[in-house]
């Protein structure tokens, strides 16, 4: 299970439109390293001729994950590269974008800017995965089929109160 960024625009968008989008979205240089979220994806439209699309978040990147990007070093992080090309889709087609992250709203697009603090939020998001990735390059190993019930001997992140 995961966490996911969720983009659908505002209000219904040509058939032409949507061509264009899916075509630049597969000829997209990929030399984004995707680190932090998903490369930008499109489900199929449906009746309201919405465009949704929808990419999952990276919250706590591996240590080898964060090196090989850095190694490619792109112009930008990935949730700013995927808001770039939002923004750009925004201005050149007049779509206006809301996202969400899993149900809750967190901002909108339109014509081709960011409204709001959705920027600083998104950046928080990205500026919360660098921190984990840095801090605590490693996972807990995964302790489920063992019979080992004591505490995990490794410190590390928690995010929920410990037993009492």
């Amino acid at each position: 299970m995961g966490v996911s960024l969720y983009y659908t625009s505002l209000q219904p968008v040509p058939k032409k439109v949507e061509e264009a989008i899916r075509a630049e979205l597969r000829q997209y240089q990929r030399k984004q390293p995707w680190l932090l979220c998903e490369p930008p994806g499109l489900y199929d439209t449906e009746e309201d001729s919405r465009l949704r699309g929808g990419s999952k978040l990276n919250l706590h990147p591996w240590a080898d994950e964060m090196e090989a990007a850095a190694a490619s070093h792109p112009k930008r992080n990935d949730i700013q590269e995927l808001v770039r090309l939002l923004c750009e889709w925004s201005e050149r087609y007049g779509i206006t974008w809301l996202l969400d992250i899993d149900g809750d709203r967190l901002g909108r697009i339109e014509d081709g800017v960011c409204q709001g603090d959705l920027l600083g939020r998104l950046e928080a998001i990205a500026d919360l995965a660098m921190f984990l990735g840095q801090e605590y390059p490693r996972h807990y190993p995964d302790r489920r089929g063992t019979d080992d019930s004591g505490p995990p001997t490794s410190h590390g992140l928690r995010i929920w109160p410990g037993p009492k």
